[in-house]
């Protein structure tokens, strides 16, 4: 019984010395603003809580050139519009062209994300489900 509470003192002690060790003095850093965002950062973030990588949401058929029209998808590339249009300053243009790679991979012009905004603002006030993820993916981001 003695060797465990050996053991368990042990562990308290290194678990103890880890949490100092990983404690940052500010003052020798500085205080530093804060990051702004950008509509990068945000897209990453919606598509990290929707458990989604890029292509799957933003894929466009090789011969149509069609945009994948999947509600799942829809709903996200919406919130996307959404949360960009309300935590940056970019434009409605802006925030259609979407950068991959450093080229603008696919471009929604200025009424789809007008529609996106309104449609995504109509299902967190209709649906407790949508609500909570929208609350989930901005908690995420820090705001």
């Amino acid at each position: 019984m003695e060797i465990i509470r050996e053991r368990i003192n042990k562990r308290a002690a290194l678990i103890a010395k880890l949490e100092e060790m990983q404690k940052i003095d500010k003052s020798v850093i500085g205080e530093s603003e804060p990051v702004p965002l950008t509509k990068e950062k945000i897209l990453k973030a919606v598509l990290k809580c929707h458990r989604k990588d890029f292509d799957s949401v933003f894929w466009k058929h090789k011969s149509t050139g069609l945009i994948n029209r999947n509600r799942k998808n829809v709903k996200i590339r919406q919130m996307y519009f959404y949360l960009s249009k309300q935590l940056t300053d970019c434009s409605l243009k802006d925030i259609g062209k979407i950068k991959r790679d450093g080229k603008t991979y696919l471009v929604y012009d200025h009424s789809s994300v007008i529609h996106g905004v309104k449609t995504h603002e109509d299902l967190i006030d209709w649906y407790k489900s949508e609500k909570k993820l929208h609350d989930y993916v901005v908690k995420y981001l820090g705001v």
